[in-house]
């Protein structure tokens, strides 16, 4: 019966492995910054208590990062200058988890050109582009 199966094309493996195993690393990335963060409150760019104390005054997402922070964090300023916290290593987490298909991309778009499929090639490099602009903040779809 698994002789009958069709093989995925490398491509396809490529992109799936890829995106498994940065997913899978990233929740447990973004598993171990918040016990970090609970356990040394003291070692984070913001306390926690102080940041839920805001959520339940019934702050913006917007307005809770500007009392925090004291600016918007463009280019991911705030994770790379705060790496070492707890907090700053849980957003590493979430940026590369949120970024995984520019990761996965990498490896496949030479998967891809070596099937000459120049199509999927330009249209994997557009959403690579599409990906980075919304990861820097200068574009936002619904903003």
């Amino acid at each position: 019966m698994t002789e009958d199966r069709p093989i995925a094309p490398l491509y396809n493996r490529i992109y799936g492995d890829v995106v498994y195993w940065i997913t899978f690393a990233c929740c447990i990335v973004s598993l171990v910054g918040p016990m970090a963060s609970v356990i040394w409150p003291e070692n984070n760019a913001m306390n926690p208590y102080f940041t839920y104390a805001l959520i339940f005054e019934g702050m913006t997402g917007v307005e809770i990062w500007m009392t925090l922070y004291g600016d918007w964090p463009w280019l991911h300023k705030v994770w790379w200058d705060n790496f070492f916290t707890g907090d700053g290593f849980t957003m590493f987490g979430m940026v590369i988890g949120c970024t995984v298909a520019f990761w996965a991309l990498i490896p496949t778009i030479p998967a891809l050109a070596r099937e000459k499929l120049w199509i999927y090639v330009l249209f994997s490099l557009f959403v690579m582009f599409m990906i980075l602009l919304s990861a820097s903040g200068i574009f936002e779809v619904g903003g």
